[in-house]
C-alpha cells in the first residue's frame, strides 16, 4: 500500500511516528507512512499511508486495512499537532465504535 519513499521518522505528540522523505522535494513531510497513528472515532492505532498530495491545507488522501478490508480517509492533525487518520464517511462501519 505505500505509494511514496520515507527514510526519515518524525515522531508527534500522540506517539504517532510520521516518516518523511530527507529529500530536497519533500512534498507531503511526515505523511508519506505514519506508523502507530490513531484512528478518529477508535481505540484503533494502525499504519497508515497516504495516496496522494494534499488536497486542501489541512488534510492528506490516507489509507489503511483493518481486518483485511481497505479503509479510506485522510491525514489531519489533533489539537496538540499529532497526526490523526479520518476515516471517509463510507468505511466508518468497518471499524468498531
Amino acid at each position: 500500500m505505500q505509494k511514496f519513499y520515507a527514510d526519515e521518522p518524525v515522531t508527534t505528540s500522540n506517539g504517532a511516528i510520521g516518516w518523511r522523505n530527507s529529500g530536497m522535494m519533500d512534498c507531503l513531510g511526515p505523511y508519506a507512512k505514519v506508523q502507530h497513528c490513531p484512528i478518529y472515532g477508535t481505540d484503533l492505532r494502525r499504519t497508515c499511508y497516504a495516496t496522494g498530495y494534499a488536497d486542501t491545507a489541512f488534510s492528506v488522501p490516507a489509507c489503511t486495512r483493518y481486518k483485511g478490508q481497505y479503509i479510506a480517509g485522510y491525514f489531519t492533525q489533533d489539537d496538540d499537532g499529532g497526526i490523526v487518520f479520518r476515516p471517509m464517511d463510507r468505511h466508518k462501519d468497518r471499524l468498531p465504535s
